[in-house]
């Protein structure tokens, strides 16, 4: 029985899974947002494009702001590292309005980087 070989297809099969990181409920609380201790910023990302979910009032949840960015127009990705919590800042080839959550985990906010940053050299 070879391990390599049975390994590489579950390596290539996860590449293509749906990846997905949140705001931290600890950093909005210390940070006074109360909509986003509720409901936190939601980023997620596959190989056809990237989706920001935030709620914009806590007492009316049902209006909330779903970005979605194709991954063919990606101009950059920018992981800005804090002492406890990180930042992810996504521009389009446009340049206008760029995609971007505070208070992300670092460790998620790292994969989250790299996979994107993966998907679009690809």
């Amino acid at each position: 029985m070879n391990q390599p070989a049975s390994s590489a297809p579950r390596q290539n099969a996860s590449a293509g899974r749906p990846i997905q990181v949140r705001s931290s409920r600890l950093w909005a609380m210390l940070r006074g947002r109360f909509t986003e201790i509720f409901f936190p910023a939601r980023l997620s990302a596959d190989p056809l494009g990237i989706t920001l979910v935030k709620v914009e009032f806590w007492l009316t949840p049902w209006t909330r702001q779903d970005e979605h960015l194709p991954m063919s127009h990606l101009a950059e990705v920018a992981h800005e590292r804090g002492l406890i919590w990180d930042s992810i800042s996504i521009e389009s080839s446009g340049g206008l309005n760029p995609l971007s959550v505070d208070g992300l985990p670092k460790s998620g906010a790292k994969r989250f980087v790299d996979q994107v940053r993966t998907w679009m050299n690809v």
